[in-house]
């Protein structure tokens, strides 16, 4: 599988920079991760890339079924376990050749568009045909192995995180639109804001891994609702600053009903406290009480 990526990389000088600049973008915002998990692998993006460039109307790499096709008598491999990896180790054999002539960054935009609208619920992703197959299971993500076509290589990607990428790549997209948009800014606008394709290299302490796509960011945070002099003893608190007026009354509306709740607790444990005292008192009034009966008995 090496061998055959590593083909694929020296095949067009476009299929290197593209699969490293996705990497490092999943990187930056938190789809891949070093440790073994629930979410997609380097090399399961390194195989959307390649059918990426496989699928579009002026291919950029051939289907792996035509390397196989034409693989000459010496690149017959079968591996211990009986698995075979034999293809075509000359690309002249193939005969392919692209006549695609997008840039880098145009085929990085084309990239984001594609999977923004793929369907992985409906849909498996298969490099030896170059085209997308009817899903074989209930899996979240289904990329057929290329050299062990039984297998997915995605099998280990939850649900939760191919929304993810589908949302991440979405936003990509829109990113780089934006760009396109504001091309038209002047220099000094364009100095002031982040610009061209380090905007999707976000700081990696804003990359956090969401455990599930439910989860939406918060629009105040918790401790805003709450007196800052209560907390630290000032007197002054800072201004909170509100997205939008509807989200300025259920705050408010919130304190005031906190308030209530507080208030309503306060007076039944006052309630609480009081008649506890009081039968206490009684308790003790009919304990003293108690001798003084068995006393005029006994006499």
């Amino acid at each position: 599988m090496s061998e055959l990526l590593y083909m694929f990389g020296e095949l067009d000088p476009r299929v290197r920079p593209l699969t490293f600049s996705i990497r490092r973008w999943a990187q930056s915002c938190g789809l891949t991760n070093p440790s073994p998990g629930r979410w997609i692998s380097n090399f399961s993006l390194s195989c959307l890339v390649m059918y990426f460039l496989q699928q579009l109307r002026q291919p950029i790499l051939p289907s792996i079924s035509a390397m196989v096709k034409t693989a000459a008598s010496t690149d017959i491999r079968i591996t211990e376990d009986g698995i075979n990896c034999t293809f075509a180790r000359d690309m002249e054999r193939v005969s392919f050749a692209s006549r695609n002539t997008s840039s880098l960054s145009e085929l990085l935009l084309q990239f984001f568009e594609f999977y923004s609208q793929f369907d992985f619920h409906n849909r498996a992703i298969s490099l030896n045909e170059a085209r997308a197959l009817s899903k074989p299971d209930h899996s979240a993500m289904y990329i057929v192995n290329p050299l062990e076509q039984l297998l997915n290589v995605s099998k280990n990607v939850s649900l939760e995180e191919c929304e993810r990428l589908r949302i991440e790549v979405r936003n990509a997209a829109w990113i780089l639109e934006s760009e396109v948009e504001n091309s038209t800014l002047t220099e000094q606008e364009r100095n002031e804001q982040s610009w061209g394709l380090l905007n999707l290299f976000k700081h990696p302490e804003k990359a956090v891994i969401r455990p599930n796509m439910f989860f939406k960011p918060r629009m105040v945070e918790v401790s805003d609702l709450f007196e800052k002099s209560q907390l630290n003893g000032s007197t002054t608190t800072p201004p909170i600053n509100y997205k939008n007026a509807t989200m300025r009354q259920q705050v408010q509306s919130i304190k005031a009903a906190t308030r209530n709740e507080l208030k309503q607790l306060r007076e039944s444990s006052t309630a609480t406290s009081s008649s506890s005292s009081s039968s206490s008192s009684s308790t003790t009034v009919t304990a003293t009480a108690m001798p003084t009966a068995k006393s005029k008995r006994n006499r």
